[in-house]
């Protein structure tokens, strides 16, 4: 999954999101609203997460399993 800002003028935008959810590989979703760029009324900004198609239907297929063997603790070691 990607999260992406996209920034430009709204129809710039509008083009690209479509281009995006009509290619066959991705999968647009939670797409925001506009927003206003500080010191131009002109270029906007958008966030939204992609997904590749193919990957994400496979990982909703299979039960995620926590490996109590291979832990991360948050310091930076890994206790085996």
């Amino acid at each position: 999954m990607l999260k992406v800002r996209l920034q430009g003028t709204k129809n710039d935008i509008r083009w690209f999101l479509k281009l995006l959810s009509r290619d066959k590989r991705f999968d647009v979703e939670n797409t925001s609203t506009f927003f206003s760029n500080k010191g131009t009324d002109r270029y906007k900004r958008l966030y939204t997460e992609i997904y590749r198609k193919d990957k994400r239907n496979n990982d909703e297929k299979k039960p995620q399993q926590e490996d109590s063997h291979h832990r991360y603790y948050g310091s930076g070691s890994s206790f085996f």
